[in-house]
């Protein structure tokens, strides 16, 4: 496993250094093969990141690029908590280009297990570009410490029932973020910083975490901003 990658940035400058890097990320992938699936994050720091990735001019013009969801909240598109609404909002206040496409993950549906099995039938076999958020208890998606849907081998989206609100939700599973070819991990504040300097072993980082989040670096996981 190639070691991650680590980036620190102050509190003006991270959205657009890390949407400098997430956008030659893409274009790299796009210059390969023609397409690119990209995992979009959810919550306030990625609707920052999400601004200063729409407002690059490389970013504007780009074709052949699948945006997906690693979670969302079991709530209607235009809900406060919304992760849909929220990059549609920050992303594609105009729409969504030509030649680019945003499959939703339907977790307002009634039948969330039927739901769940629709997106993963949506899913590449791998996501070219993931984006992760890390919490202040080392959770990524909707995958939350000590929670069953840890040790999910099968499935690759589940709804799972979780710690705060809102409290249902779907969420990828560690099978799908084994599987990406990079992800980005996104640590702002000091409380997430220090959980991802734990989860990689940081010496430096301060006392031990009864929270460990280092499985999702495993196959091939290389970079984290």
């Amino acid at each position: 496993m190639k070691r991650p990658q680590i980036k620190q940035y102050n509190g003006t400058d991270w959205p657009i250094k890390a949407a400098g890097l997430i956008r030659d990320d893409i274009n790299n992938v796009l210059s390969e093969q023609g397409k690119c699936s990209l995992m979009l994050t959810g919550e306030r720091s990625a609707a920052r990141l999400y601004k200063a990735l729409r407002d690059l001019p490389a970013f504007q013009q780009m074709t052949g690029v699948s945006f997906y969801f690693g979670d969302e909240r079991c709530v209607p598109t235009d809900h406060a908590e919304s992760n849909y609404g929220m990059a549609m909002q920050t992303l594609f206040p105009n729409g969504v280009r030509t030649g680019c496409a945003v499959l939703r993950m339907e977790a307002d549906a009634t039948d969330q297990e039927a739901a769940a099995k629709r997106y993963a039938d949506l899913l590449p076999d791998s996501i070219d570009v993931l984006l992760l958020g890390v919490g202040e208890d080392g959770h990524i998606a909707s995958l939350f410490p000590n929670n069953a849907s840890l040790q999910e081998r099968k499935r690759r989206v589940i709804p799972i029932t979780g710690p705060k609100p809102p409290f249902k939700r779907l969420t990828i599973t560690p099978q799908v973020i084994a599987k990406e070819r990079s992800v980005f991990m996104l640590a702002t504040r000091s409380a997430k910083a220090a959980m991802l300097c734990v989860a990689l072993n940081n010496p430096n980082c301060g006392p031990a975490c009864e929270i460990n989040i280092r499985w999702h670096l495993a196959d091939g996981s290389h970079a984290a901003s």
